[in-house]
């Protein structure tokens, strides 16, 4: 199962998600940019790399793997050292390794042991997270990965009716499903992306047939009205400033505050229009 694209796009666009499936407090990753970093030299690129906008927090390499390599910490290693040769960090440094299970993991390789035993080098098994780790959302898409074919059907199920709760935003709602839609990809190479699609979007219609997600929606439209008023009360008032309306006038035929027809006018001012 290949699963490097899905994991750069679920790192980068889950930062927490890596500071919760490391134990570490989630909050981190407000002080982190996610970035996947090749080295051109040698041609190869890191699965993710957290940068720490502070030098006090460590960096994190980060690499997947699902296949059986008993050279990969050697490989792993010795990428991140030509990393640190090219682009001195002034942080300190971890390495992450995930593996679906252990039984992938090649074990400690001898010249590297103290690496392993300083922390230097940090493992993770996605067979061994608590069950309640592996129910949060994002991370409950690593689920997928871990099921039995017959199973991934009902686990996509009990995600895609969890999203409206989860994630108000149709975007977020969308970037999530895309990402699971790539990781079924993984999962099931046999298939095309558009029999993938159909095998997903009965679930995903049957969630938007929900009465929570009506509520949702309904409640994001009258939500979205008085912006689209509020909007439209600055637009009168740009174009009555431009005529050279008085300010208590456009205030009064605006229903806008006085403050908020000054605001306007220094943004016109700002960009040189003739008020």
């Amino acid at each position: 199962m290949k699963t490097d694209s899905f994991f750069y796009r679920f790192f980068r666009q889950y930062r927490r998600a890596f500071f919760t499936l490391i134990g570490e407090d989630q909050r981190k990753a407000r002080r982190y940019k996610f970035a996947a970093v090749e080295v051109k030299e040698l041609a190869f690129r890191f699965d993710g790399l957290f940068l720490a906008e502070s030098r006090h927090d460590d960096a994190y390499f980060v690499e997947v793997q699902f296949q059986k390599d008993r050279r990969f910490y050697s490989r792993f290693l010795a990428e991140i050292f030509v990393y640190l040769a090219q682009f001195p960090l002034a942080n300190d440094w971890r390495a992450v390794a995930i593996f679906p299970s252990r039984t992938l993991d090649p074990g400690v390789p001898r010249h590297y042991r103290e690496l392993f035993s300083e922390g230097r080098v940090l493992r993770v098994y996605l067979d061994e997270l608590a069950e309640e780790t592996l129910q949060q959302f994002p991370l409950n898409l690593l689920q997928i990965i871990l099921d039995e074919k017959q199973n991934v059907l009902s686990t996509v199920e009990r995600i895609t009716q969890r999203l409206p709760k989860e994630m108000s935003k149709a975007s977020a709602r969308e970037t999530f499903i895309e990402l699971m839609v790539n990781l079924l990809l993984n999962k099931f190479p046999e298939l095309t992306e558009r029999e993938v699609k159909k095998m997903v979007e009965p679930l995903i219609s049957n969630v938007k047939k929900s009465r929570f997600y009506r509520e949702l929606r309904e409640e994001a439209a009258q939500e979205l009205t008085p912006k689209i008023e509020q909007e439209t009360k600055r637009k009168i008032a740009r174009e009555l400033l431009l005529r050279k309306m008085s300010l208590e006038l456009i205030a009064e035929a605006t229903q806008l505050t006085p403050r908020e027809v000054r605001t306007i006018m220094k943004d016109l001012v700002a960009r040189k229009s003739p008020v």
